[in-house]
């Protein structure tokens, strides 16, 4: 091993070992605090934690400085994890979507909406829209699958649904204005 690659690797070693630090304290609250976003589903809860942690281990200049600041630094990007429905996790792909969450705004955000409600108001969504949804959220189809099929690169599937989503919070928004 050259002397540029023994530095490289002692300098990973040495960032791995701060975040780990930084980190630790806080695990078993953040694994219980993505459970519950979750409802209970170990596997889906399992992929967002390891997607968190690896989309924060990038990037040492951002660690907060403060040690008030290193959970909600947390929660935050556990959140967005979930919100974005990346599947990309270092050790692969995951590409089960995971699951829908009834809860993930606060109680002041407004009434809650049943599921069998939510699957009533889809009708209200251009049928490209629901089929994709149908087909990657509750078909539980991969990504590679869906694009496959459609003979698309998987980018634009995840491109497809993420406007989907919207589209179907758009419905959702105009349903609880009624």
């Amino acid at each position: 091993m050259g002397r540029h690659a023994a530095d490289r690797q002692a300098s990973a070693e040495r960032a791995a070992e701060a975040f780990n630090r930084l980190v630790d304290p806080h695990r078993a609250g953040l694994r219980a605090y993505v459970l519950k976003l979750t409802e209970g589903d170990e596997a889906a809860a399992d992929s967002i934690l390891k997607e968190t942690l690896y989309r924060l281990a990038q990037d040492p200049r951002r660690y907060p400085q403060r040690p008030s600041a290193v959970r909600p630094w947390l929660v935050l990007t556990a959140r967005n994890v979930l919100r974005d429905g990346e599947r990309y996790a270092p050790a692969g792909r995951d590409d089960r979507p995971y699951p829908l969450v009834q809860e993930l705004r606060g109680p002041e955000t407004g009434p809650q909406v049943p599921t069998r409600a939510i699957v009533g108001m889809m009708n209200d969504l251009p049928h490209a829209d629901r089929e994709l949804l149908v087909e990657l959220v509750y078909g539980g189809v991969s990504l590679e699958a869906a694009a496959v099929e459609r003979g698309v690169p998987v980018e634009t599937i995840k491109s497809r649904l993420y406007f989907a989503m919207r589209a179907l919070r758009g419905v959702l928004d105009q349903h609880l204005d009624d």
